[in-house]
């Protein structure tokens, strides 16, 4: 992924996390599939969201027409990162 479209995405996402009640800074995004799980054939376009204070992390694939950002803010307000602080 280009770095302008990961930091565009990342900007993306931290709106979302900040619209749900989070602090921005507690989430990391990195992108590309996760050191053991790269032989899995998972998409290209991938990212991880880890929540620092809980170590929640969920995997969302940002292919095109993806609802990535969706299911994103519906992990959030549904607690699979924990409560907002």
């Amino acid at each position: 992924m280009a770095n302008a479209q990961h930091q565009g995405l990342s900007a993306t996402l931290a709106q979302t996390v900040r619209l749900a009640g989070f602090e921005p800074s507690d989430f990391e995004i990195t992108e590309g599939a996760p050191e053991g799980l790269r032989g899995i054939g998972l998409p290209d376009r991938l990212l991880t969201v880890r929540r620092r204070s809980t170590g929640h992390r969920q995997l969302y694939a940002t292919v095109p027409g993806s609802p990535w950002l969706f299911n994103a803010f519906a992990d959030l307000t549904a607690g699979r990162f924990g409560q907002p602080s």
